[in-house]
């Protein structure tokens, strides 16, 4: 059992060292998919803000494509 803080903290740290390959190995996997296809932002909710920049036009700042997933229907 884990009574401390300290105990939690190494506990954390060594789980973290164990599953620092799976993330770059993931991370690889992400990019390497983006090159080679199309890649596909989140739903505007779920964005991130440096997503919600990559989905503007850096000149006028105004929206690229329209998310057929965050359109709503009319009420």
């Amino acid at each position: 059992m884990l009574a401390t803080a300290e105990q939690w903290q190494a506990a954390l740290r060594a789980l973290e060292e164990r599953l620092a390959p799976h993330f770059r190995v993931r991370r690889q996997l992400r990019e390497a998919y983006a090159e080679r296809f199309e890649p596909v932002l989140p739903a505007p909710r779920y964005r991130s803000p440096m997503q919600e920049k990559v989905a503007r036009c850096p000149r006028c700042g105004g929206v690229l494509a329209a998310d057929p997933e965050s359109e709503e229907a009319p009420e």
